[in-house]
């Protein structure tokens, strides 16, 4: 079957105007991209340079999203946002729709679909929206599109993936963090983050094989209680002996859930909860610190903690938008003007 083309349009993609065709194709024109971002990892772990086109759409097919994803666009009777492409049949951006595509054609093939649903997925896999993107584009404005579309659009990566794409957008394409967190849209400091939590996640894996990237949950919790670690704890997670340490509490299963990672500054400062922690895991651990040190328990010291770290991690978009928004800024003022006032009170200043 030919593709079908039904328009033209123009984007601006890194400094750059960019004409695109918007088409329809068939499912057996579309080819999955062995680059999946999503799957990146996956040839990491593998210690290969690429997947095949097989081993692509099994483990895209495994994942939970694309079997929702496969109900929403079977129920709809279609496919609403066009993949983006390469002349070739290249999938750049909508692997996932390609994926749920060819399980409605096989599924088709087999008899598992009657009726309307037959009906509605023999329009789906013959037609298929996408948009063509130009063949002299470059894998920099590729990384540019994908970020604006996953990281700042309306589709987000998980955190993990989001992550993965900063990492490739520094490290390969050579990005400035300045530039990053313009794409993005997003604070430096967020972009720092989301970087060297992933270069550390990436360091565990290759002494830990039997991880999972999921465990990136974790090195995110660590570089956010980084300062606290290194003040409370004399813990320093830029440390490869310290971070180690860290590896094998986690290999271990003495912190079953990244969340718990918050509680480590004060856990690690008392040393009966550290070793606490080292042969019962971070529950025992914590109830063990918060018997030597009570204000851990204080609900008003908690919220103290918490808004701490929201301002020190807030997202760029919320940061310059206070000045904006007066109820923002009238919430603002009003912790300062309570911070101020107890520093003056209890003569702190």
């Amino acid at each position: 079957m030919e593709s079908i083309m039904t328009g033209t349009e123009t984007i601006t993609i890194y400094g750059r105007r960019v004409s695109l065709k918007s088409e329809t194709r068939s499912v057996d024109q579309l080819r999955l991209n062995p680059d999946n971002p999503r799957l990146r990892h996956e040839i990491f772990l593998r210690k290969r340079e690429m997947l095949t086109e097989e081993e692509l759409e099994e483990a895209i097919w495994k994942m939970d999203s694309t079997k929702r994803l496969y109900r929403t666009i079977l129920g709809s009777g279609g496919i609403q946002n066009p993949l983006y492409i390469k002349e070739s049949g290249t999938v750049i951006e909508g692997s996932r729709r390609t994926v749920v595509a060819r399980k409605l054609k096989s599924n088709l093939a087999s008899g598992a679909l009657k009726g309307e649903e037959a009906i509605a997925a023999k329009a789906i896999v013959e037609s298929i929206p996408v948009k063509v993107l130009p063949d002299d584009i470059s894998e920099k404005e590729i990384d540019v599109m994908l970020a604006r579309e996953h990281i700042s659009g309306k589709y987000p990566w998980p955190a993990v993936n989001q992550a993965e794409h900063i990492y490739r957008m520094h490290h390969i394409s050579g990005f400035p963090i300045e530039t990053i967190a313009e794409v993005t849209e997003r604070s430096r400091p967020w972009v720092y983050q989301k970087l060297t939590a992933y270069e550390w996640t990436e360091k565990y894996l290759k002494s830990n094989p039997r991880g999972s990237l999921e465990d990136y949950s974790y090195f995110e919790e660590l570089y956010k209680k980084a300062t606290a670690l290194r003040k409370e704890a004399s813990f320093d997670p830029d440390d490869p002996k310290d971070r180690e340490y860290f590896h094998r509490l986690i290999s271990g299963g003495k912190i079953p859930m990244a969340i718990d990672v918050r509680k480590l500054p004060l856990v690690l400062a008392e040393p009966e909860a550290r070793k606490m922690l080292e042969e019962d895991g971070i529950e025992r651990s914590w109830i063990t610190a918060k018997t030597k040190n009570p204000k851990i328990a204080s609900p008003t010291f908690q919220a103290l903690a918490e808004a701490t770290e929201a301002l020190q991690t807030i997202p760029r978009n919320e940061y310059l938008d206070i000045g904006q928004d007066p109820a923002k800024k009238q919430l603002v003022f009003e912790l300062y003007h309570e911070i101020e006032k107890v520093l003056k009170d209890l003569k702190l200043k």
